[in-house]
């Protein structure tokens, strides 16, 4: 018995310091050696993650991913922008299939990148900019990194004029980023990249409103010997056609991203795309005099692996509400406590979903999302709000409607869709019947016309029988002899 008891307490010991709600296994792919990425693998090693390495060439074996017909990992982090054969494993096609099945990928690129990952970016409606194209910025780069053709860009922090840039969703980045960010820029080295019309798409960081995608020339040596290749690939800006900027961060068709996510409709597998491999090298990632980087880059890995913003719909109930103890209907539509098997028109109804959020562990979710509740039938006949409150380990979110005039088989739903949180999405499906014909009551107002020409039928028919029969038969004269 204490054995027992031992082991339950070590799986909820387990259980309660979880880094992630889908799984705690990590497949790093890595073009190279390890050791300019050790800051990187040692958080994620921190966080309680179970890494696997493995190098471009072992991650194109076609059972990589899936075993058996299983995910073998339950998230991946790519970090080879430059590998131009994607095989295996590392095809578009498999990728995709892996995010369908669950999976979350991190993909992190650079100007180097190759035409392959472009084919798997706009499988999720991004766009990056050509091959050998930097983001530039000539008035606000940071002078540590910079290697005199202003590619190193500021992020954030103040500026007098114009978008500094910086975060772009709330849901990702902890308030304490968002607010570090707001005062101390991140330097960003890398390439920026379109957010196409996609509506499962969304920026995750925006580049500063000066800033631009252009080819850059490659510099060599120190600021007093250098030498510049590649100057003939600069093109004016006021010649540039389909030119990427900073100001397309506010296009209404074409968001500028530096850093972008999407996540799945299906099954809310989430997957991000970083223009920066440099980022996650120690260069950047672990310099201690910049905090924000590491804080950047680990909120973005964080909601990636489903440490934060993650929902569950925990169950759905639904009951009619009764007039009374003595308001009771048969056991074939319904029993009380348990779900209504079937619903009359105009009844009016209780509908309650429980929801609960993964932070660390699973509790109850915040009481104020802006959940609706649609009766449908084709189309939506109710769409009411639902009301939040905590009760114990979960949300409870419920409202009241009245069912409308109209019997067929409606569906309760609630399609809860926004960007930084896993979709809510429930149906449950309900028969609707008409009024029984003992259900009416005895006499209804709109039948007095009809009962009224019944009735005086039925009367001019007795007097005109009456009157036929109580008249003197008439004498019938006889024939003349």
């Amino acid at each position: 018995m204490w054995l027992r008891w031992f082991l339950g307490a070590l799986a909820l010991a387990v259980s309660c310091v979880l880094a992630s709600a889908t799984g705690q296994r990590v497949l790093v792919v890595l073009d190279g050696e390890r050791e300019p990425y050790a800051a990187f693998l040692e958080s994620l090693g921190r966080r309680g993650y179970d890494v696997t390495l493995r190098t471009s060439a072992d991650a194109k074996q076609d059972d990589t991913l899936f075993q058996f017909g299983e995910r073998a990992f339950d998230h991946v982090a790519l970090l080879v922008p430059e590998l131009k054969g994607l095989k295996g494993a590392l095809t578009p096609q498999s990728l995709v299939h892996f995010a369908e099945d669950g999976g979350n990928l991190f993909v992190a690129l650079s100007p180097r990148l190759s035409e392959a990952w472009r084919d798997l970016s706009r499988e999720f409606g991004l766009e990056f900019a050509e091959r050998d194209s930097a983001l530039v910025d000539h008035f606000g780069f940071d002078a540590e990194y910079d290697a005199g053709d202003h590619t190193a860009v500021r992020v954030g922090g103040e500026r007098a004029v114009f978008a500094p840039g910086g975060v772009a969703n709330a849901q990702v980045f902890s308030a304490a980023t968002r607010d570090a960010l707001r005062t101390q820029p991140l330097t960003f080295r890398g390439i920026a990249h379109w957010v196409g019309p996609n509506p499962l798409a969304f920026p995750l960081l925006t580049p500063p409103s000066t800033a631009y995608v252009s080819e850059v020339p490659t510099i060599a040596g120190g600021r007093s010997d250098f030498s510049a290749s590649g100057l003939e690939k600069i093109e004016p800006v006021r010649e540039a056609s389909a030119l990427l900027a900073g100001f397309d961060s506010s296009a209404p068709d074409a968001t500028a991203a530096l850093a972008s996510a999407v996540q799945l409709r299906t099954n809310s597998a989430r997957v991000v795309f970083l223009g920066s491999i440099e980022m996650l090298q120690d260069a950047f990632f672990g310099n201690a005099a910049r905090s924000v980087q590491r804080a950047v880059v680990e909120d973005m890995l964080a909601w990636t692996f489903q440490e934060r913003g993650v929902l569950r719909v925990t169950g759905t109930q639904h009951e009619r509400v009764r007039a009374n103890d003595a308001d009771v209907r048969p056991d074939y539509e319904e029993e009380v406590g348990v779900a209504a098997k079937m619903y009359r028109i105009k009844d009016e109804v209780f509908f309650a979903l429980d929801l609960q959020h993964f932070d660390g562990a699973w509790r109850a979710a915040p009481t104020d999302l802006d959940l609706q509740l649609a009766v449908t039938m084709l189309d939506p006949y109710v769409t009411l709000p639902l009301v939040g409150h905590v009760d114990g380990d979960v949300a409870r979110y419920q409202g009241s409607f009245r069912l409308p005039d109209r019997h067929g088989v409606f569906t309760l739903r609630v399609n809860w869709k926004r960007h930084g949180w896993t979709y809510v999405v429930s149906e449950d499906v309900v028969p609707v019947r008409p009024f029984n014909h003992d259900d009416y009551p005895r006499m209804l107002s709109s039948s007095w016309p009809y009962l009224a020409g019944a009735f005086s039928t039925m009367a001019a028919f007795a007097v005109f029988s009456t009157l036929w029969l109580l008249l003197p038969r008439e004498k019938v004269a006889g024939k003349a002899e």
